[in-house]
């Protein structure tokens, strides 16, 4: 039995869209202790979750693993 993939997980959009395209938007989301330390600290945090969006769709795909967010600092 296999799971289902979800959409950010996805290579591409359902337009089509990939991760090099100039239609994708890179979407960086941070933990509630990761703002704070940027906002007020100016500590640089580590995201919690990287993907992209289509800016012609909304739809979100193209996560990045673990290993290619700390390749990415």
């Amino acid at each position: 039995m296999t799971t289902p993939i979800s959409k950010k997980d996805r290579a591409t959009c359902d337009c089509g869209t990939t991760r090099e395209s100039q239609d994708a938007k890179k979407v960086v989301k941070y933990s509630t202790w990761g703002m704070i330390a940027m906002g007020l600290i100016g500590i640089s945090a580590n995201p919690i979750d990287v993907y992209f969006v289509c800016k012609k769709c909304k739809q979100a795909f193209g996560r990045l693993s673990k290993e290619e967010r700390k390749a990415a600092r």
